[in-house]
């Protein structure tokens, strides 16, 4: 009886030995299947940062070109000149902006979202994803034509007699918000939709059958589930329009400058390429840094529960 006890263990470990081999093999398995996105971000993402970075450190001439001069000239020149902060502070405040309507804006549609059912739901989202199904170029012409000084807008609101002269859109801050928020919206939406349809609707109903009126079940339990897609949602949108190009480009002109902007023409116009790679890191930097906080600001705080 012991030995077929003895045979029973040893076979058991053979069994449990065996059956641990393909688990240590198969360890890789996920390294592998991620190598593509990884090669693909080195190649494209991270090596053109780090030449970024070397080049922000050569000297430029306006005869010579780049220098291989070692400087920090420009760093200097860029975070001391009231010019280049004031278009840092415009471009973080502008995508500041565009997050928050975009979030005001998207949050009741998300939750209207999923509220309607079959058809109705394919309709609607159709009609939020339709500013990405035209190109950027495109859609903005169609911009500005609404908001040129007797456009659309103009038109409406002077023949109600809301104004006596044109507001001016084109050209100005409040266009380039505008245009922004319209081709992100979408970003938002679908962030918020996908957290607030995985949510436990028991716990509403609960909270309701207790005598919780809907407000506070709204700010108590729907809001703190919505978190993470409101994190994932503000972020991209905060990223896509701190870094956008074309939009404020031509909704904005010379006249509304933007950090995306100043490096294109230091790039393509002046030819100044470590001060366009200044430009260029400084916003990266701050923004990352603005995510970075943002992310730990919301995982730590009264509803960190909520992330876990």
């Amino acid at each position: 009886m012991n030995g077929g006890l003895s045979n029973g263990v040893n076979g058991l470990n053979d069994s449990t030995h065996k059956s641990s081999k393909p688990k240590g093999s198969r360890q890789w398995i996920p390294y592998l299947l991620a190598s593509p996105i990884f090669f693909w971000l080195a190649i494209f993402f991270l090596i053109p940062i780090v030449f970024l970075i070397v080049l922000s450190f050569r000297g430029y001439s306006p005869t010579k070109g780049i220098t291989d001069q070692f400087t920090t000239a420009h760093y200097i020149k860029f975070l001391t000149d009231s010019f280049y902060l004031g278009i840092l502070y415009r471009s973080i405040k502008l995508a500041a902006l565009v997050t928050l309507i975009s979030l005001i804006l998207g949050y009741p549609e998300a939750y209207y979202l999923t509220i309607i059912k079959g058809k109705k739901r394919a309709l609607f989202l159709a009609l939020i994803l339709s500013p990405l199904f035209v190109s950027a170029v495109i859609r903005t012409f169609g911009w500005m034509i609404i908001l040129a000084p007797h456009g659309l807008i103009n038109s409406g609101l002077e023949g109600l007699g809301l104004i006596h002269a044109p507001v001016k859109f084109m050209y100005s801050e409040k266009g380039i918000v505008i245009g922004l928020v319209h081709v992100l919206m979408p970003y938002m939406v679908l962030s918020i939709y996908s957290s607030l349809i995985n949510r436990n609707m028991d716990l509403e109903k609960a909270a309701q059958s207790l005598g919780a009126h809907p407000v506070r079940t709204f700010f108590k339990i729907t809001l703190p589930l919505s978190l993470p897609g409101i994190l994932a949602g503000t972020l991209i949108v905060l990223t896509l329009s701190v870094s956008a190009f074309i939009t404020p480009a031509m909704l904005g002109g010379t006249r509304v400058r933007v950090v995306p902007f100043v490096t294109y023409e230091q790039f393509m116009v002046l030819l100044n390429w470590p001060f366009g790679s200044v430009a260029a890191l400084v916003l990266l930097a701050i923004t990352v840094g603005i995510v970075m906080f943002y992310h730990r600001a919301l995982e730590r705080g009264r509803w960190a529960e909520v992330f876990r």
